[in-house]
């Protein structure tokens, strides 16, 4: 079996289970091969309510947001110089590009000339995220990988076939929190090694991969649910 298409069959099993996925999510730090995503569904209806259907596929975009007031928050809004301090990025990038284009989307109100407020309340809009690496050989440059994933997921698994899970060392994925799935060639999938959940290193970058997955459809389905 190609790698390829042990991802394929282990993303079958978490789609049974009402995940969410996504393989080849790359948002820094590596590429995992699979994400799984559970939606909150109270703050999938709050962006569905703002109409906020385009994803934001850029990881600044919410370092933007993490700046700005809510517009309905009671606070003043903040101005672009406010924002170049605060989040080191260049004026022409905030003003013509990402300031631009999340007004047109309906993320930002701009108010008089240059102050900013956000129209948000949804983030965070996953309620869990869990990122995978898999491997059919190298499980420790899987294992290596797969740590890498805590900058973005709550929880991280190499993912192995059956045949080399005697190679593993748990020991080592234990001391790194990093969790087991083994899957045989059935497609029978077991977690030999449990993981506890934690904050991703970087909130910015857990928003960024949520993204990926979302459409208006996913919200709505979400919503619904």
């Amino acid at each position: 079996m190609t790698e390829k298409a042990f991802v394929k069959q282990l993303e079958r099993v978490f789609i049974q289970e009402g995940y969410l996925t996504k393989k080849e999510v790359g948002v820094g730090y590596g590429v995992a091969d699979l994400v799984l995503v559970k939606l909150n569904p109270k703050q999938c209806a709050i962006r569905l309510e703002n109409k906020q259907f385009k994803p934001l596929l850029r990881e600044e975009f919410f370092k933007i947001f993490y700046h700005l007031p809510d517009v309905d928050s009671g606070q003043s809004p903040v101005d672009l110089n406010y924002l170049i301090q605060k989040t080191s990025l260049s004026k022409s990038f905030l003003k013509y590009s990402a300031l631009r284009r999340l007004e047109k989307d309906g993320y930002v109100k701009r108010v008089e000339k240059s102050f900013y407020f956000k129209i948000n309340g949804w983030i965070p809009i996953a309620k869990e995220i869990v990122a995978i690496e898999a491997k059919m050989k190298d499980w420790k440059r899987g294992f290596l990988q797969a740590n890498r994933y805590k900058s973005f997921a709550n929880k991280v698994y190499l993912a192995v076939p059956s045949k080399i899970e005697h190679l593993v060392d748990k020991n080592l994925l234990r001391k790194h929190n990093v969790g087991l799935i083994v899957l045989d060639t059935g497609g029978n999938k077991k977690k030999t090694l449990p993981v506890r959940t934690i904050e991703p290193l970087n909130p910015f970058k857990h928003n960024l991969a949520t993204e990926f997955i979302l459409t208006r459809k996913i919200l709505a389905n979400s919503v619904a649910l």
